[in-house]
């Protein structure tokens, strides 16, 4: 009658792990120890990541909100220039005020020449 023998312990405890830590033994809460902690990572990663995007997102807001004040600055300064442009503002500057009207108007025929030597 023949005999099967399984020869358990030579690889299991010549591995490097055990060389180094030869009295730890992994157990079921080691197994469930690992995982949480595994798992924390991943979120804590996640969330760091995804808070990056948020940030990005607030970045863009505030761009856009200095952007639409800066458009309606801009706006306010074309008022003030086309206020300033208006022929009623220029006939109340004291430059117009200070202008006499000429007392003779004369025309030049196109015909002739403006300029005499």
């Amino acid at each position: 009658m023949s005999q099967l023998v399984l020869a358990r312990g030579n690889t299991y405890r010549r591995s490097p792990f055990r060389m180094v830590f030869p009295k730890i033994e992994f157990g079921p809460l080691f197994l469930i120890g690992s995982l949480i902690f595994f798992v924390a990572l991943i979120t804590i990663s996640t969330l760091t990541f995804s808070t990056r995007q948020v940030t990005k997102g607030y970045a863009l807001s505030a761009l856009d909100a200095k952007h639409q004040e800066l458009v309606k600055d801009s706006e306010v300064v074309d008022m003030k220039i086309s206020t300033v442009r208006s022929l009623n503002y220029i006939q109340k500057t004291s430059k117009y005020q200070a202008m006499v009207r000429p007392r003779t108007i004369v025309y030049i025929n196109s015909d002739t020449a403006i300029a005499k030597r």
